[in-house]
C-alpha cells in the first residue's frame, strides 16, 4: 500500500503529539545544551490542535496501512523581520518513524508542505535542520534545498 499525506484533524493531535516527542527527544541527544527538555505529551497535544486551527498554519499527518507514521508543521509567514523572510512557509517539524523511513513519506510530506505554501501565498519553503542530523541533511539536500543559515550557540550560565 502507498503512504497517503493528509491534513491533520484534530483526532489526530494525541498522535501528532507523540511523534512530535519523539522528534523534540532525537534533538535533545543531539545537544541537550541547546533544545529544551519539552517532554509533555498534553503540552504537545495542545500545540499541535492549535496550530491545526490556525490560519496560518498546517499540520499533515502520513498515514501507510491506516496507521500514521510521520507529519509535518508549518507556518505561513508574510513579513519575518527577526528571518528576514517574506511570502515564506516554515516548515518547523517533519518526522518520520525510523520504520518507515525509505517508503516516500518524507518526500510526499515536503510535497504536500510546498502546495500548502502555494496556498498560502509563499514563494518560498524554508527549515532548519539539526546540525548533527545528517540523515535529514542529506535528504532536504536531495529534496532540492540548500543551505542558507547556519545556527550558533553558546549557554549563558556557569
Amino acid at each position: 500500500m502507498s503512504v497517503v499525506v493528509r491534513r491533520a484533524r484534530p483526532e489526530d493531535a494525541a498522535v501528532v503529539a507523540v511523534l512530535a516527542l519523539k522528534l523534540f527527544a532525537q534533538h535533545r541527544d543531539y545537544d541537550p545544551e541547546r533544545f529544551a527538555d519539552l517532554s509533555h505529551v498534553k503540552g504537545a497535544e495542545t500545540f499541535y490542535a492549535g496550530r491545526m486551527a490556525a490560519p496560518d498554519a498546517a499540520v499533515f499527518v502520513a498515514e501507510l496501512d491506516g496507521k500514521v507514521i510521520g507529519f509535518a508543521y508549518m507556518q505561513y509567514e508574510a513579513i519575518d523581520y527577526v528571518q528576514l523572510l517574506e511570502n515564506a512557509l516554515w516548515l518547523h517539524d517533519l518526522y518520520v518513524e525510523d520504520d518507515a523511513r525509505g517508503t516516500g513519506t518524507g518526500k510526499a510530506l515536503i510535497d504536500a508542505a510546498k502546495v500548502a505554501g502555494r496556498s498560502f501565498g509563499a514563494d518560498k519553503l524554508v527549515l532548519t535542520v539539526a546540525a548533527k542530523n545528517e540523515h535529514a541533511r542529506e535528504f532536504f539536500t536531495r529534496s532540492g534545498l540548500r543551505e542558507t543559515m547556519v545556527e550558533m550557540t553558546i549557554g549563558l550560565t556557569d
